[in-house]
């Protein structure tokens, strides 16, 4: 108990940090952003007034939804203005989405709860932006992630890409509770969890078998969803006040803020909260012309004084964008891409992987249940791109888990031993977990010009891109070839 009260209190205070972090945008220094009027109604709570809210997703209330209620309540007064204020600046924004991909707009509650609406968090395991997306979800979904860009962190680009992903889980899962949690857990974990929660196993059983955290993030978003209900912020209809939409322009070459400030006299800090997927401040320049976002009536200026823009130039500003030299891993440790000799970790059962053909780091640690770094750490690996079929991982997993971890990948025998493909079926677990949930009618696709398992996943009922993947033994979607038969399951 004493550990589950003190995880609870570092989630509570994590949640504190990001909502003070949000004084930090630029836009609470410019007094004509988004002006209006609070409205609060502390009065009324879960205690009092709860039957006339609804939490949406998750309907039934926990304590530590009661409890994370009254911590928002008493939250400082200028970081909850903030949070509400910034939850309605882009609330028009998430219920358009959502109502075009068919979603429950309570969905928008989520962000507020997993982030406190700061649109720069990064969390220890890589997830970013409002949303918390992975680097997998971002980039499957049409978001640019890489060293200079990550449009992860702006908040409109970010909702699309949120938005596919839950339509694709509302299709997969059979509630909006296990599509919820399948977002925020990943959907092969989500699976897991199911299997060994069994086909009569309710909502808590299933959350015993996620991370501990999983409990935590559903009361937030209960209780965040009744206090935004509660506390809201009417914004002035004035016909005279500044128009909040930016302009667009066109950067055809790489470019700084600074040059832009410099020439156009916009601050810095009002293109980086207009542009935050920009990480270094920086516009890539190549031969796909990136967007710039704006201040109102900023367009015909730029367009006037862009070769100045351009011009201004002070090759310290790029510096970041110089080919850094990678060194070998650290003194001490052994040979790369050998694993960590003696290495145990309390409470961890290691286990052995033996890495097939096309097979990557990411989807290995999310079958697995655990981070991307420290597998390279376990395995001395400093370029995850150079591991080879064949080599073995080490991996370690919780001790109560071991057993179910060990049968996801049965020890090869020698071909006089080979078992018939019906008793490998049996024996090995992800595919017996695999068969079970997926019972549905068996179809063939043939793969056409130009599909692509996400393209293919919207033809077919209750199907998504990464059942494609795993139906099929596919780790990387970028090598389905024209003419290749796809193996589909379909629900009516």
């Amino acid at each position: 108990m004493a550990q589950s009260d003190s995880a609870w209190t570092a989630f509570k205070k994590q949640f504190k940090n990001n909502l003070a972090e949000l004084n930090d945008m630029y836009c609470w220094s410019d007094p004509g952003f988004y002006p209006g009027k609070f409205k609060f109604n502390p009065a009324v709570g879960f205690e009092t007034g709860f039957e006339n809210l609804n939490p949406g997703i998750f309907p039934v209330l926990s304590e530590k939804a009661k409890g994370f209620y009254r911590f928002l309540e008493s939250a400082n007064p200028n970081d909850k203005e903030k949070l509400v204020r910034y939850f309605s600046f882009l609330e028009n924004d998430f219920d358009r989405i959502f109502s075009r991909e068919g979603l429950p707009l309570s969905l928008k509650y989520l962000a507020p709860a997993i982030s406190a609406m700061n649109q720069q968090k990064v969390s220890a395991d890589g997830k970013a932006g409002i949303w918390q997306l992975t680097h997998f979800q971002a980039v499957l979904n049409g978001l640019q992630v890489n060293r200079l860009v990550d449009e992860r962190f702006n908040p409109h680009l970010s909702t699309s890409a949120f938005a596919k992903v839950m339509k694709q889980n509302f299709e997969a899962f059979e509630t909006p509770e296990l599509a919820v949690l399948g977002y925020l857990y990943g959907n092969t974990k989500m699976k897991n969890a199911l299997a060994l929660a069994g086909n009569t196993g309710n909502l808590n059983q299933i959350l015993s078998y996620l991370p501990e955290t999983a409990g935590m993030y559903v009361a937030a978003f209960q209780a965040t969803s009744v206090f935004l209900q509660n506390n809201r912020f009417k914004i002035n209809i004035d016909p005279l006040a500044k128009k909040v939409i930016p302009d667009t322009v066109q950067i055809t070459k790489q470019v700084h803020f600074k040059q832009i400030s410099e020439v156009l006299g916009v601050s810095q800090k009002h293109l980086e909260f207009l542009n935050p997927q920009y990480r270094y401040s920086i516009v890539p320049g190549g031969p796909k012309h990136a967007e710039l976002a704006l201040p109102d009536e900023s367009w015909d200026e730029f367009v006037l004084w862009h070769d100045s823009i351009y011009n201004t130039f002070d090759s310290a500003l790029f510096e970041i964008t110089v080919q850094k030299i990678e060194y070998p891993p650290a003194p001490g440790r052994q040979y790369l891409g050998e694993p960590v000799k003696n290495l145990e970790i309390e409470g961890k059962t290691k286990i052995k992987y033996k890495l097939q053909t096309g097979d990557v780091l990411g989807i290995i640690a999310e079958v697995y249940d655990v981070p991307v770094e420290d597998l390279k750490y376990w395995n001395n690996i400093s370029n995850e791109r150079k591991i080879q079929a064949g080599k073995t991982l080490d991996i370690f997993v919780d001790n109560d888990k071991a057993a179910f971890y060990s049968g996801l990948q049965p020890v090869q025998k020698s071909k006089e031993e080979k078992l018939p493909v019906a008793a490998q079926l049996k024996q090995n677990t992800t595919l017996r977990v695999f068969r079970e949930l997926n019972s549905g009618t068996r179809e063939e696709h043939t793969v056409k010009n130009g599909e692509s398992p996400f393209t293919i996943a919207k033809k077919y009922n209750g199907v998504t891109p990464e059942d494609i993947l795993k139906w099929n033994n596919i780790q990387d979607a970028r090598k389905i070839q024209v003419g290749q038969k796809l193996i589909i399951y379909t629900t009516k």
